[in-house]
């Protein structure tokens, strides 16, 4: 073989292995753009009887973010694997999650036995939060109870470290965050955990999530606990039911919150045809106790009615018509969020909204 040759094919397998080895890495950028005209009653104001308001919102259906998502080929069914993802408002092109630039997600660690296990370090949601993702009639819509008042204000937790793990038709997930409270493990700490067991057209979920506040001079802390149950059945091809239970139980209880209360929701899912879905969610909470400025009171249970029309105009984009109406809180019932997106006015005990929006994938 002359040296042209030998050059050549030396230069050949060096392409070759290039690929593989870029082959074995990958790096996506995605998010997700949501943005509707809306409609609401009842809204506190200058006046207790309340306002209409007309409003370009973001997040009708879902919370507007972007991300990036990557994973490196370590050989023998182990992959490295991390995403950072942030939040904005399209209506503002403000950051949410308190300004920061990746307040959804940000996490690295390793996946391995094939994509069934996988370990990870940093800002997660919280086992709570996914395992019921599935679970409610609009996937955690802006017109039901929002993730907040369902899974508590830490949906995310920082500092965690996180497991997921798939055994044929279950599912687990557990988490611990790290406090980082000198001289104690408990303080500001928090631990999740959930299992899942999906089969054919039938599935149930429970998952438990436990946050304590920070520990006091004297090493008193409080805590807050959330446990859950739900099941979803595909009735038919086009047909799905949901249905769930959580419990509250919120010891660190801030203004307009839920001391302790249990929600209940019954949710349907029906395609209509190929383009269109439709969804219909009823919520209850059987509300024992809140906390209203300084008092503690036992206040009326509040219920909500959604409705929920989607036709896809592609696999990436559709146009939603979203409509609810709440009794005994505002919207969603947001009357025991500390943040709340919608504030009813002092004299109504209804609210009622209509959105008509537009969601973007990428």
């Amino acid at each position: 073989m002359n040296k042209k040759c030998l050059a050549g094919a030396i230069c050949t397998l060096a392409s070759l292995y290039a690929g593989t080895i870029h082959a074995q890495s990958s790096v996506t950028l995605y998010g997700l753009i949501d943005a509707n005209i809306e409609y609401t009653t009842h809204n506190a104001g200058a006046s207790p009887e309340g306002k209409s308001r007309f409003a370009l919102n973001s997040a009708g259906l879902s919370p507007s973010r972007w991300g990036m998502r990557g994973a490196e080929d370590l050989g023998n069914g182990t992959r490295a694997v991390f995403t950072l993802e942030g939040g904005f408002n399209p209506d503002t092109g403000n950051a949410t999650q308190g300004g920061r630039l990746f307040g959804r997600q940000a996490w690295v660690g390793l996946e391995f036995g094939s994509g069934r296990h996988k370990l990870t370090a940093g800002r997660h949601y919280t086992p709570l939060f996914i395992m019921l993702a599935g679970y409610t009639p609009g996937g955690y819509s802006g017109y039901e109870p929002s993730p907040p008042f369902i899974v508590g204000g830490n949906l995310r937790e920082d500092n965690s470290i996180q497991y997921q793990g798939s055994f044929g038709p279950i599912r687990a997930v557990a988490h611990w965050s790290f406090g980082e409270q000198p001289g104690t493990m408990t303080g500001s700490s928090g631990y999740g955990m959930g299992l899942e067991y999906a089969q054919g057209p039938f599935g149930v979920t429970i998952a438990y999530g436990d946050l304590n506040s920070a520990k006091s001079a004297t090493g008193d802390y409080t805590r807050t606990r959330k446990a859950a149950i739900a099941v979803r059945y595909q009735v038919t091809d086009d047909l799905r039911a949901v249905a769930a239970y959580r419990y509250n139980k919120n010891d660190t209880a801030a203004m307009g919150s839920a001391i302790r209360d249990d929600l209940w929701w019954f949710g349907l899912n029906y395609r209509a045809s190929t383009p269109l879905m439709l969804t219909l969610g009823a919520f209850y909470d059987d509300m024992k106790s809140a906390r209203t400025g300084t008092a503690v009171v036992d206040p009326k249970n509040p219920w909500q009615f959604t409705f929920i029309a989607t036709y896809s105009l592609s696999k990436r984009t559709d146009i939603y018509l979203a409509t609810a109406y709440a009794r005994n809180s505002a919207l969603n019932f947001e009357t025991y969020n500390s943040q709340p997106a919608y504030v009813i006015a002092a004299n109504k005990r209804n609210q009622a909204g209509v959105g008509l929006g537009i969601r973007h994938r990428f």
